[in-house]
């Protein structure tokens, strides 16, 4: 891309067009400020304390079981999503440009945090996979489980899973980086994006892989939840038939069930927080203008920051789930408050 071109596409950015016009309409704007600022902001610092949470009590569960790792490393994963949707709201307030500050604050974001949030939200998905995948693999091989899955090769793969997304954005990141130019309209110099080569390639390149990675952790997720239920109805039927004492019946019974609700509310929270993720995705893939120096700048920005908001509510919510459908997670919650309250 020439100096010319990045220039005028820099201009789009400093003096809005039509449609920035209109999305800068004060009705918008207070629903940006309300939704994005306020609402998310909330969630977030709730989420936060409640990832922390989670992290401590898996912690004491200790990091010697698969599944404790898996769910120990989601709410690290957690924890940077929503870090990274906090700053999205400071950077995307319609209102922080009235600031005296040389920064063109949503171009700094989508370098600095854009990217990065996506890749946690894919870390986060193909940790689910990896979770359910395990829960299917304990139910179709219950003796050769522990053989199958150990601490270490579930380490190995939790690794793998992150590395192999923070690679994704080597060719973003390839032609993206931060400089100082000129703005006519401030008499200044301000920071904000700068290209290496052809941005629109490169960044279809981009949101391509996303949208394929996204789509196989959902389709992954949805499958084997579809095989792992399907298991647990069999074996329920075959205990209630096999089992000949009343209390061990309803036993069993209500324990499956809690693990069926459990994946089901796991995998439906997961899709539905992912699938406008995907569409939006698609539409920067085919329409290279859907950027952040394009002609619908403006809308890509509130857009992926209405999407943001969705997966943070998603990301804060786990503590719920723990905590109504994992017995030892709420035993070890409760005594941790239990002792807060007595030290108070």
């Amino acid at each position: 891309m020439t100096d010319l071109n990045v220039s005028l596409l820099l201009e789009e950015v400093l003096h809005p067009s039509n449609d920035k016009q209109m999305t800068e309409s004060l009705p918008l704007a207070i629903f940006i400020v309300i939704n994005n600022t306020c609402l998310s902001s909330i969630i977030g610092f709730l989420g936060l304390v409640a990832n922390v949470i989670n992290l401590i009590v898996f912690y004491r569960h200790g990091l010697n079981s698969s599944i404790n790792i898996s769910l120990f490393v989601m709410a690290i994963s957690d924890v940077f999503t929503i870090i990274f949707v906090l700053g999205a709201n400071l950077c995307f307030n319609p209102y922080i440009g009235q600031w005296s500050v040389p920064v063109n604050f949503p171009e700094v974001f989508y370098v600095t945090g854009g990217w990065p949030a996506g890749v946690s939200y894919r870390i986060r998905l193909y940790i689910n996979v990896y979770t359910t995948a395990e829960r299917c693999l304990c139910i179709l091989f219950p003796l050769k489980i522990k053989t199958i899955i150990t601490p270490f090769r579930s380490r190995f793969i939790i690794a793998l899973i992150v590395i192999i997304n923070t690679l994704t954005m080597v060719p973003e990141y390839s032609s993206i980086y931060m400089d100082w130019r000129y703005d006519s309209v401030r008499n200044e110099s301000v920071l904000g994006i700068a290209f290496r080569r052809d941005i629109p390639q490169t960044q279809g390149v981009t949101f391509l892989m996303h949208v394929f990675l996204v789509v196989i952790g959902l389709l992954s997720v949805t499958t084997l939840t579809s095989i792992l239920v399907s298991n647990l109805r069999r074996q329920t039927k075959w205990r209630l038939k096999s089992s000949s004492d009343a209390r061990q019946q309803s036993a069993f019974s209500s324990r499956d069930r809690k693990s069926q609700l459990m994946v089901i509310v796991v995998a439906t929270s997961m899709v539905i927080c992912y699938i406008p993720l995907t569409c939006v995705s698609l539409v920067s893939v085919f329409e290279p203008q859907f950027s952040i120096v394009g002609k619908y700048s403006s809308i890509f920005a509130n857009t992926w920051g209405t999407i943001f908001i969705i997966g943070m509510t998603n990301s804060s919510s786990n503590i719920l789930i723990y905590y109504k459908m994992n017995s030892k997670f709420k035993t070890t919650l409760q005594a941790m408050l239990s002792r807060t309250r007595s030290s108070i």
